[in-house]
């Protein structure tokens, strides 16, 4: 006697949402589609009457609506090497540990976007770094809208900074991060140094203005 299969409990699946229904935190509805031209929400027009040249524009506000849901992801990209989708959201996984999920999206040119489901787990990304991936710096930043892979320029990067035989006396946060504001944008002093549990140097996470010129040593108190 054979025993029927039991059919599975389609109310255990959830539904797998497109990283576009992620971001818009809803599913996406069919929409009927809108002459945008004839309402007056886009325009166009042809460089030089040239119908090879066509330059569309989008009203500020139609701008702004249409970019309002993508300001909760963040953009990133790991300098220096190129890794798989499905292994760069593993190591992100393991070095970020979100409480809750992310979706992520490859947008070209080594940049990716990201969408947390939890706003706590993306302040954490944005404020905790610096983030590394098989000793490469990841840079992560907010979307904006005038964001675009193919012209995004990596102007900065975070770095950790020794400040060697300084004595202990000025392992003070203050003391590092007035220090560190020679350098850039200081972030953060690492653990350790606060801690005192180690002293052969200071060490302070830093923003790099990688179009200047790096400091290389500094003078305090005629030392």
């Amino acid at each position: 006697m054979e025993i029927p299969l039991k059919p599975p409990d389609t109310n255990s699946f959830k539904p797998r949402w497109s990283f576009k229904k992620k971001v818009a935190d809803a599913p996406s509805k069919h929409k009927p589609t809108r002459d945008l031209l004839k309402e007056g929400v886009m325009s166009l027009e042809l460089e030089g009457g040239d119908r090879l040249l066509p330059k569309f524009h989008i009203t500020p506000k139609t701008f702004e609506d249409l970019s309002q849901p993508w300001r909760k992801c963040l953009v990133f990209k790991l300098l220096g090497r190129n890794i798989g989708f499905l292994m760069m959201k593993e190591k992100l996984r393991n070095i970020w540990k979100p409480q809750e999920g992310f979706e992520l999206m490859d947008i070209s040119h080594g940049y990716y976007m990201v969408q947390f489901d939890e706003d706590a787990d993306k302040e954490q990304v944005l404020q905790g770094g610096l983030w590394m991936i098989f000793d490469y710096y990841l840079i992560v930043r907010p979307w904006t809208p005038k964001f675009v892979a193919s012209e995004a320029r990596v102007d900065s990067t975070l770095a950790w900074v020794r400040f060697s035989s300084l004595g202990l006396m000025f392992y003070d946060q203050s003391v590092l991060l007035t220090i560190a504001s020679a350098l850039g944008k200081p972030i953060k002093v690492d653990v350790n140094t606060l801690n005192m549990t180690h002293g052969r140097f200071a060490r302070v996470c830093v923003e790099i203005d990688l179009d200047k010129p790096v400091m290389g040593k500094f003078c305090l108190n005629d030392v």
